[in-house]
């Protein structure tokens, strides 16, 4: 049984918990690590968020959806931060 068989079998909680630990790995590469290792923790980050948004029964096209509404309300009003 393949890591994405078995992720997807513990449910949402279990893929959020490896979004998470990621996240920090991620963050720690990036503030002192080398670009290899940033570039590996940040692929093993988006694999995981994929593997959630799948136990969501989600797709990451529900992700840049929101990015694209956010990019067209910063068109709109100019001067504005976005998140």
């Amino acid at each position: 049984e393949s890591w994405t068989a078995r992720l997807l079998a513990e449910g949402p909680k279990r893929a959020a918990q490896k979004v998470g630990e990621e996240g920090v790995e991620t963050a720690l590469a990036g503030a002192a690590g080398p670009d290899t290792e940033l570039a590996s923790e940040a692929a093993d980050l988006i694999y995981h968020l994929l593997v959630l948004l799948r136990a969501r029964h989600m797709v990451f096209q529900d992700v840049l959806d929101v990015l694209a509404q956010r990019a067209e309300a910063a068109r709109q009003t100019p001067g504005q931060a976005g998140t």
